[in-house]
């Protein structure tokens, strides 16, 4: 009968003693497992609007444990399973429209099962190519010739361009005898497609005209030369 109590004790002094070390070598692997380290994080530093790109990361664990892997940006949408790589799209904009340039932040955060996580962030520049290029020509400009079929025509003129803006100071002809009214044009441009610094299409919007006037345009960083088909004008304006 002792006999038979002595081992029953036995028995679960061994069981305590089998949970305390299972428990022991679980928090001794907790607190001994390394954090996982994001060696590569590569995000863009400057997107189109609407533009989709992809996010991807490379991470090292010492354990080799599973990784969990989290996703989050302030604009725009993400796409497909949190992973190593994610898919973003960035915020949309309705049809050429111009609009200044806005900064998403990214975060990534990556757990190997432990308390904490790693994490990695950073910025991109949403841009508008029409308000890009557009600040290129931001500048005032005179009028140094003007040719209608052609032949020259006196006008002496100052054009003052913004992203968004025009003003447009036109006096015909400043040596003749009986003055005419100096005239100002201001209003709203367009570029389209396909356009960049160096050449394209304007649409000009008078104010209150729906109507664009349209016309090419070349750039060299100090001439800026617009030829209206339609009338074949043209104009050298000079920075």
């Amino acid at each position: 009968m002792k006999l038979f109590k002595s081992t029953q004790t036995g028995v679960v002094i061994l069981f305590i003693l089998q949970a305390v070390i299972l428990i022991g070598c679980a928090q001794y692997k907790e607190l001994t497992n390394d954090p996982p380290e994001i060696t590569n994080f590569a995000v863009p530093t400057e997107v189109e609007y609407g533009e989709t790109v992809e996010f991807r990361a490379r991470v090292f664990d010492p354990e080799d444990d599973p990784l969990t892997y989290a996703w989050e940006v302030s604009d725009g949408a993400l796409a497909g399973e949190a992973g190593p790589q994610v898919q973003w799209t960035a915020p949309e904009l309705p049809p050429e429209e111009i609009a200044p340039p806005k900064t998403v932040t990214v975060y990534l955060y990556v757990r190997d099962g432990g308390e904490e996580d790693v994490h990695k962030m950073a910025t991109i520049t949403v841009f508008s190519k029409p308000y890009k290029i557009a600040q290129f020509f931001t500048s005032t400009y005179t009028l140094i010739s003007k040719q209608v079929h052609g032949e020259p025509v006196k006008e002496t003129s100052t054009l003052r361009l913004t992203p968004t803006t025009f003003t447009r100071e036109i006096q015909s002809d400043p040596a003749a005898e009986i003055q005419e009214p100096t005239q100002f044009i201001t209003g709203s441009h367009r570029f389209i497609e396909p356009f960049d610094e160096s050449s394209g299409t304007i649409h000009w919007f008078p104010t209150g005209s729906l109507n664009p006037e349209i016309s090419t345009y070349t750039w060299d960083g100090r001439l800026f030369v617009i030829f209206y088909p339609e009338t074949a004008t043209s104009y050298i304006y000079e920075k």
